[in-house]
């Protein structure tokens, strides 16, 4: 009552807010007044005005009044069956920008369920579907994972693996090697090896002896970009570099290039999804772009 009779400045205009007699109004203020010692409200001619204790108590009731909305809106969220925490994952070598766009999409919908995403390499999202510490994943897919547990999946991406090294890495500058033996000089880079037991060599084909494995494809990019080898990698990540010239595609006979990958929305069939969570999983179904 005290707030409102403070914002409309008349004892009778909050009656009428709060559907309450003015007596009734008259009767709290004067028992909130004396229950804290305090002049809380003066009359300036024909309108109640703020002492200066009145100024401060007011923010403060207004901070507590939004605290109990909060608490009421929490609890209607519980109360509806709303996850409190959503665990998304996604493979580095997935679109990245697509699942920000649809994690925003959903954040605004459901502000209080706690978006988690975490970023994987290696096939490591799958995993954390499997362990029970991600609800969705983004993955690159192969047909033999459904062998591991039974997934529910659709359609998020697809992605190209090149050859690819900086033009300071050549032997001769602007000079396109055309033999695997122009890059002797050169460690093969690659991921680390896969879970799974994947075989990169039969994946990829040509496999140098002179190796460095990272894991993690930013690291990956970084050390091309460094000219510290060349090497295998998803061709979306360095599209600017190759049209800045800096990296170079690599087309070789003796070297399986081009390659194709898709990657999938992924959960675990047996997995009930809640609100936000069947939320989320349209919106990157929405955003998924098949022809990447």
């Amino acid at each position: 009552m005290f707030v409102t009779v403070a914002k409309l400045g008349s004892i009778a205009a909050a009656a009428e807010s709060l559907c309450k007699t003015q007596s009734a109004i008259s009767i709290s203020l004067k028992r909130l007044q004396e229950e804290l010692k305090l002049d809380l409200l003066h009359r300036e001619q024909y309108r109640l005005t703020l002492t200066e204790a009145g100024h401060k108590l007011l923010r403060h009731c207004e901070f507590l009044l939004k605290q109990q909305l909060n608490i009421e809106t929490i609890a209607q969220h519980l109360a509806s069956g709303l996850e409190t925490k959503l665990h998304i994952v996604y493979e580095a070598i997935c679109h990245s920008d697509l699942i920000f766009s649809a994690m925003t999409e959903v954040q605004s919908s459901y502000p209080l369920t706690e978006l988690y995403l975490s970023s994987e390499n290696n096939l490591g999202s799958i995993k954390s579907l499997m362990d029970g510490r991600a609800d969705i994943a983004i993955s690159p897919w192969m047909d033999r994972f459904h062998e591991l547990a039974e997934f529910e999946t659709l359609p998020f991406s697809r992605f190209k693996i090149i050859t690819a090294v900086h033009k300071k890495a050549l032997l001769v500058p602007n000079v396109m090697p055309s033999f695997v033996t122009e890059l002797e000089h050169l460690p093969l880079l690659m991921p680390q090896t896969m879970l799974f037991q994947l075989d990169l060599e039969r994946l990829l084909g040509f496999v140098s002896p002179s190796q460095i494995r990272t894991n993690d494809l930013w690291a990956q990019k970084a050390m091309l970009m460094n000219g510290a080898g060349w090497g295998y990698i998803p061709k979306h990540l360095i599209e600017h570099e190759l049209a800045s010239g800096e990296l170079i595609e690599l087309k070789m006979e003796q070297i399986s290039f081009d390659a194709y990958g898709e990657n999938r929305i992924v959960k675990l069939a047996n997995q009930n999804l809640g609100v936000a969570g069947n939320a989320m999983w349209q919106a990157l179904a929405k955003v998924a772009d098949i022809a990447a």
